[in-house]
């Protein structure tokens, strides 16, 4: 039973995860193709960099839906295991770990995606209001001191997988969901590489919302 649920939790979130708010938006609002402009990225940060901020909320907006679907989809099928509820943290944890492959990795758009942290963000907050809070405090921190969002993104996740070790009761639950919330961070931090090095090598721009810059073409992708 357990191995079916997981199946189509995977499968709904990961097809949740593939449609991309910024890709959806520059297609049926702008009538173009993001990832031919700006970084190249199919991402938040290199949408706003393009067509500016105005239509930024709504970018995220899109990707918090979906992600709050598939992440409670995923607490509820696990509860058709448990009644009482033991594994809709684990539930919860598995979709947003899907549903983060699919924004990343999505299939219709030969995976060239996004990078995967509103997706993160949304399914850590859905999954204990502790994790959520952490997590976008360690963000909010990152970004006032550092002015790079990436940055900030990784940190931030990466704060969601610590806190889960923390929060979640019990230690075989704590261990699993530590572990998916972990095995989340470690696949945006994958995907934030080219960011990782441009931070090194101070070569990674730092955020300055304003009008767009579909003009000028840089030379990675940034969130």
């Amino acid at each position: 039973m357990i191995p079916l649920i997981l199946i189509l939790v995977a499968v709904l979130s990961y097809g949740l995860g593939a449609l991309n708010g910024s890709m959806l938006l520059s297609r049926f609002v702008f009538h173009k193709d993001l990832r031919k402009y700006g970084s190249g990225n199919a991402g938040y940060t290199n949408f706003v960099r393009v067509f500016g901020s105005k239509w930024g909320p709504a970018v995220i907006a899109v990707d918090i839906l979906k992600s709050a679907i598939a992440v409670m989809a995923g607490g509820l099928l696990m509860l058709t295991v448990n009644r009482e509820g033991a594994y809709v943290s684990v539930g919860k944890l598995f979709a947003g770990f899907c549903l983060v492959l699919g924004q990343i990795y999505p299939v219709q758009y030969r995976f060239r995606g996004g990078k995967g942290v509103v997706c993160c963000m949304t399914a850590l907050w859905l999954t204990d209001w502790r994790m959520g809070i952490l997590a976008t405090g360690v963000f909010v921190i990152v970004v006032a001191f550092s002015q790079y969002v990436s940055l900030a993104g990784m940190c931030a996740c990466l704060t969601g997988a610590v806190a889960a070790w923390i929060v979640i009761p019990g230690e075989e639950l704590k261990s699993v969901c530590g572990t998916l919330a972990l095995l989340t961070a470690l696949v945006i931090i994958w995907r934030h590489r080219g960011n990782i090095f441009r931070i090194i090598e101070r070569r990674e721009p730092k955020v300055k919302w304003g009008r767009p810059q579909s003009d000028r073409r840089m030379r990675e992708d940034r969130f």
